[in-house]
């Protein structure tokens, strides 16, 4: 079966406040992680892939040349048909009608753009670098190219307020954008954004508004037709993300670069986070487990709860017996659960606290 590859281009203009993941902002090790990179495409390279997700970091930073030479890589070493999904990431600041025309012909046919916020005083405590006209003109220049235009919006940031939330959803949708990921903000261990708010410094929305402001933006969207398909994801039809769709339905992909995560047959794997470890050749998986049972069914109910589709009543009662009935009987009953067809779904209150939830069950 065809499989999905990951990526992961870290190279960043600055390293933003509330950012865990694996990024670098020492644009002179370009040249020499895409080295590494492709050395590692060519370790591991083989077969079909139907999906392609250029994730970082900020992949619409990688110079052009590399950029050229990684996806050519790719093509290379796996079998990729034309008119597979090609997502690529990109900050506003770096979108531009010729930029644009330059990710297309390598094949990419999906942009998803880190706005955050269309509020200067929401974005600078993320040390972002664009602001509200700028987010406004990627966008606009996307969608006017015709490609598939995602933005990414963050809920519960600094300085947030009701109103200020409301006209970062109104602009979002008035974008004309096919497709929307709206994130609650968490804050990780190790970023700048959790020191500050620690050390009193910076101050984040109530929990109670934050949560209203989630369920009344899964209102809102679904009457601009983007509907809710995970906990975090709204799309029109046909718009949503086929890539990421892959992770939640539990099917195999590779990742390739720093802090990339892979799961083929049973067996999940991450490489190490060190760039420059990376650089030296460190390919081999610093973390690496293999599924038993129990993992499994925790893996294929949690997956398919974030989902708006959820999971079929009897693959529950399969999966937990009688305790899988209780809980689904308790979820019902109490409002976190509701029935879709033969399925359950979380409803969107339930989607705040799903993990506690789905804790039950095991």
């Amino acid at each position: 079966m065809p499989i999905g590859l990951y990526i992961h281009l870290p190279f960043c203009r600055v390293h933003c406040t509330y950012c865990p993941f694996a990024v670098s902002t020492d644009i002179a090790l370009q040249d020499r992680y895409c080295d590494a990179l492709i050395a590692e495409i060519d370790a591991r390279g083989g077969g079909a892939a139907d999906s392609v997700f250029l994730g970082g970091g900020t992949p619409s930073r990688t110079s052009r040349e590399n950029l050229t030479r990684v996806v050519a890589r790719l093509h290379e070493k796996f079998a990729i048909a034309d008119g597979v999904e090609l997502s690529l990431e990109a900050n506003p600041e770096d979108v531009t009608e010729d930029a644009i025309a330059f990710w297309r012909s390598l094949g990419v046919n999906r942009l998803s753009i880190g706005v955050q916020s269309f509020h200067e005083a929401e974005l600078r405590p993320l040390g972002r670098v664009h602001g509200r006209a700028q987010a406004l003109e990627a966008v606009r220049l996307a969608t006017e190219s015709g490609i598939r235009t995602s933005l990414d919006l963050i809920l519960g940031l600094p300085r947030q307020t009701a109103a200020s939330f409301a006209e970062t959803m109104e602009t979002a949708i008035a974008t004309g954008a096919g497709h929307i990921s709206l994130y609650i903000l968490d804050l990780e261990e190790g970023t700048a954004l959790i020191r500050q708010v620690e050390g009193g410094r910076v101050s984040l929305p109530d929990e109670d508004l934050v949560a209203s402001l989630y369920t009344e933006a899964i209102e809102r969207f679904a009457k601009a037709g983007l509907a809710q398909y995970e906990i975090s994801n709204f799309a029109k039809p046909g718009e949503e993300c086929r890539h990421n769709l892959r992770y939640w339905r539990r099917e195999e992909y590779l990742g390739f670069g720093i802090g990339a995560h892979s799961f083929v047959g049973d067996r999940r794997f991450a490489n190490t986070r060190d760039i420059h470890h990376y650089i030296e050749g460190a390919h081999d998986p610093v973390f690496a487990e293999v599924l038993g049972d129990g993992e499994v069914r925790r893996e294929t109910i949690f997956l398919g709860l974030r989902q708006a589709t959820g999971v079929h009543y009897d693959d529950i009662v399969r999966l937990c017996g009688n305790g899988g009935i209780e809980w689904m009987e308790r979820g019902l009953g109490d409002g976190w659960l509701r029935r879709v067809g033969a399925r359950v779904a979380f409803t969107p209150s339930g989607f705040l606290l799903s993990n506690e939830y789905i804790s039950q069950l095991f």
